[in-house]
Parts: C-alpha cells; structure tokens; sequence
C-alpha cells in the first residue's frame, strides 16, 4: 500500500484522517506561511496549502501527499491564532452576530498516479450573538490559543457558537475538505472494494 502524509499537524485533521480507515504518517510542512505573500486570503489558503505539500513531496517519494491550510475572514479581516486570553475574547467579540468566511485550501499530489490538485474550499459562517459571560467562560475552559479565530467547531463548546453554516462542513470544521479528498484517494486507489 502506497505511503500516505498528512502534511499538518492539527489534531483535527487528524481526527477526519482517523475516521476513513486508511493508514497514514503526520509529517508537519515546517515552511514560512508569512512568506506567502497574497492580499487574497482564499488564493492565500490555497498556496500555502500547495507549498506545505510540494514541500513534503520533496522529501518523501512515492506518497500521496495531502496539505490544508484554513483562513477565517470576518469583515475582510484575517482571523489567526491569538496570542493571549484577552485577544480571543476580541476576536470572539467582533465574531459575534458576524457572517464570515472560512477558506480551507487544499492540496493533493499523487505523483504515480499524476493526480495533482491544488484547491480551496468555502464556507459561509454565521454567529449566534454571544454574550460576554459566554466568551469569558468559552475562553477559560477551552485552548483557544491554538486555534485561527479564538475558535473550534470541531468539538460542542464551539459549535454551540455558531448560528449557521453554508458550504464545505469538514472545512469549517475540522480544516480538511472531505469532499474534495474522498474521490482524489478512490482516484488513487486506494481503498479496496468491500463485498
């Protein structure tokens, strides 16, 4: 069975990688997102995730390679990490009542079978109203520090935060557009039939 590399270490990337039955390795891209330079922050998803998987696939032959990289965007601005308590609880606050954007680019390549794809994944995001009793306690209990925007929808706390969603739900959730990846493995065979 051909190596497969999950180029990002976010666990829940992982947790969607876990779900599909497949062995694969986690081998982290260590390049510099800030050197991609890009005002678009779509287009700007969509390269780093194709520069985290051209990377690995320069030091890994014969593997599949599978790269994302998520943006959240709320009233054109970029959301990332926070860097401390009181930034999250900002973020959070302007996020509040907000319709946003979520951008989850991709990349594939599986260069046996010349399967390459260089992708982005959209997703319309709508927020409930939060109060800040809501935040203070969803900022205590939760590692916000580790996620773009102060938040995760991949687990209760944080999707209780959102109001309604409009696109690709693994991306906004767990930053990997399953869509996108389930017919590119098939494509690359593999996955065997089941009688």
């Amino acid at each position: 069975m051909k190596k497969i590399i999950l180029a990002s270490q976010s666990p829940q990337r992982k947790l969607l990688m876990n779900s599909i039955g497949v062995s694969f390795e986690v081998m982290p891209a260590n390049i510099d997102e800030k050197a991609v330079v890009e005002n678009n922050q779509k287009i700007r998803a969509q390269k780093i995730a194709k520069a985290k998987a051209d990377y690995i696939s320069k030091k890994v032959l014969n593997a599949i390679i599978i790269a994302a990289d998520t943006f959240t965007m709320f009233n054109n601005k970029a959301y990332e990490k926070p860097e401390s308590l009181e930034e999250a609880k900002q973020m959070l606050r302007e996020q509040s009542g907000q319709t946003g954007y979520c951008y989850s680019g991709f990349a594939y390549i599986d260069k046996e079978n010349d399967v390459q794809v260089s992708d982005v994944a959209v997703t319309k995001i709508v927020f409930r109203e939060l109060s800040n009793v809501e935040i203070n306690k969803y900022v205590a209990e939760n590692p916000v520090l580790t996620w773009s925007a102060g938040f995760c929808p991949a687990y209760p706390a944080g999707a209780n935060l959102i109001a309604t969603i409009d696109g690709s739900f693994t991306s906004f959730t767990h930053g990997l557009p399953m869509e996108i990846l389930m017919p590119l493995l098939e494509k690359s065979g593999v996955f065997n039939e089941v009688e």
